[in-house]
């Protein structure tokens, strides 16, 4: 078998990318409203793993800050670990509360890979309440 370099492994991804079908955030959101959004400070969220929506519940990455995005939506800041750390931004509609950790929920896959890179978007302070709905365990 071939070992592959990281740019060919870029490289073959990248036609997948540009197929994944953009987030529906307003189906996202009526799906978060029936998981009973509960206030959570921003604070409470960092450190916070974020699993993977499946039984096995893989760690994707770690929650490391919280942004609002200009249409007044909340994104969770995660850094993924995959590719020398990649900080992605998740919409808390495609999150779930479980225990001590937050679960991606509606999410595909490609859709997971797409997701856009965090930038210099100013966090919101960590005393700052936010509402996130909850999930019901995988298993």
């Amino acid at each position: 078998m071939r070992p592959y370099s990281l740019m060919m492994l870029i490289a073959l991804a990248a036609p997948a990318l540009a197929a994944t079908p953009p987030i529906d955030r307003p189906a996202l959101a009526a799906k978060a409203a029936r998981r009973f959004p509960q206030p959570v400070r921003v604070g409470d969220l960092i450190g916070r793993r974020l699993l993977e929506p499946a039984e096995r519940q893989a760690v994707l990455g770690r929650v490391r800050g919280v942004v609002r995005r200009a249409d007044g939506g909340v994104d969770l800041s995660v850094e993924t670990g995959w590719l020398f750390g990649r900080n992605v931004l998740v919409p808390t509609e495609a999150v779930g509360l479980l225990g001590e950790h937050v679960a991606l929920l509606d999410l595909t896959p490609e859709q997971w890979q797409a997701l856009p890179e965090a930038g210099p978007t100013p966090a919101i302070p960590p005393g700052e309440t936010i509402r996130v709905g909850l999930a019901k365990p995988f298993h």
